[in-house]
């Protein structure tokens, strides 16, 4: 127990009538021996020094932290932070859909329609598609919007016949391995490819604990990627086999709330997220900034620079602006978000034929309409695209023609 909070004044007083009674015959030289009077000024003594003491043993006394142990800190659960990340991200991209599902509305519902497959729904390239899918669908063109997995499964998509996936998004890098790959499956599946349109720049998120600085630090640590994301696993692989980088585990079978929660809990080092900024995974962190166990004060964004080998990859940065929890500038990498078609050119069936007539359409419809697309409500994202990038390996697709 402490002394803090004790009433001073009362127990000096307190004190002094004790005192007084105790010894009133000797103060007095025996001439006041009066027991009531004596008995009535201890009691009354006694009782004021209990009340200036009261604050040491009553539940309302102040602690004294040189004594009382601290209260224990606050603590952010994994299943509250995933709760309030799902929530976040949910209401980040409802809004981006309700614009484009009620442009797509106005428009017939397509009676051939073209998969484009782009990724998972809480992505940019889901966003990204969804646009492009109003802007076609009110001019005509039979697009619809298909969710999956990301890039590697696009690719899959699209050199299967039996599927309706005639466009979809991947990632350069992962097209530059796809060209070059020691599989000759993976080769086919390159030469089945055209080059549609390049569109903007994927930047390769860290979110990594305070304590690692570099990719060197994640040698013999717990590194994740989203199960929705195929792409960002790929890049995850080569960027840390090319830094000569072993980590404890690399898994992707975590929900991205789920993954971002087990880096901001301590329960992994770090999540590799590949998507052009700002991606909702990383804009939902703005929930937690003012929760009491301050999560975000023990991660940041791991600073990248080019590996050796950089085919498919770019030099980015991460601003200030980008996400509200980011306080300094990040130098990171990118990819080039690309959109890919089948070769339908042969034409050799009435389905190429069709297709690659469709395509032609599409071709037109995005030149014309690009200017619109860069503005409000669209993605900021295709405020980058530019149809003349030039982009080494592939092929222009012949019945689009975008930029030819």
């Amino acid at each position: 127990m402490g002394w803090a909070g004790i009433n001073g004044p009362v127990l000096i007083v307190g004190l002094g009538v004790l005192l007084i009674g105790l010894l009133l015959p000797w103060l007095t030289a025996g001439l006041n021996t009066d027991r009531g009077l004596r008995g009535t000024m201890v009691l009354v003594g006694a009782l004021a020094c209990a009340y200036a003491l009261l604050p040491m043993f009553g539940a309302n006394r102040v602690s004294d932290p040189s004594i009382d142990p601290p209260p224990p800190p606050p603590v952010l659960t994994a299943a509250a932070c995933i709760d309030t990340l799902s929530t976040r991200m949910g209401a980040l991209t409802a809004a981006s859909r309700l614009a484009s599902h009620a442009k797509a509305a106005s428009a017939p519902a397509p009676a051939d329609p073209i998969g484009l497959v782009s990724g998972s729904g809480t992505g940019t390239y889901h966003a990204v598609a969804d646009d492009l899918v109003a802007t076609a669908r009110q001019q005509g063109v039979p697009l619809f919007n298909r969710e999956t997995l990301g890039s590697l499964d696009n690719l899959h998509l699209l050199a299967n016949p039996k599927e309706n996936a005639a466009l979809g998004f991947a990632q350069s890098d992962i097209l530059a391995w796809l060209a070059r790959s020691d599989d000759p499956a993976n080769r086919q599946t390159a030469t089945l490819l055209r080059l549609v349109l390049p569109l903007y720049a994927e930047e390769v998120h860290v979110l990594a604990r305070t304590g690692v600085h570099t990719l060197a630090d994640l040698a013999g640590r717990r590194v994740l990627t989203a199960s929705s994301s195929q792409g960002s696993l790929h890049t995850a692989e080569t960027l840390l086999r090319a830094a000569g980088v072993v980590p404890a585990s690399l898994d992707s079978q975590q929900t991205a709330a789920a993954a971002l929660c087990s880096v901001l809990t301590g329960r992994a080092d770090a999540m590799v997220i590949v998507a052009g900024k700002p991606t909702p995974h990383l804009v939902s962190l703005d929930a937690l900034r003012d929760h009491p166990a301050r999560p975000l004060d023990g991660v940041h964004l791991l600073p990248l620079d080019l590996p050796l080998d950089n085919t498919g990859y770019e030099v980015a940065r991460i601003d200030r602006g980008d996400y509200p929890w980011v306080a300094q500038p990040v130098s990171t990498l990118a990819v080039r978000a690309l959109l890919m078609a089948f070769d339908f050119s042969p034409q050799r069936t009435a389905y190429q034929q069709r297709r690659c007539q469709q395509l032609q359409r599409l071709g037109r419809l995005i030149e014309q309409e690009l200017p619109a697309l860069a503005k409000p409500p669209h993605h900021v994202k295709w405020g980058e695209v530019n149809p003349k990038r030039t982009v080494s390996g592939w092929r222009l697709d012949a019945c689009s023609r975008v930029g030819a």
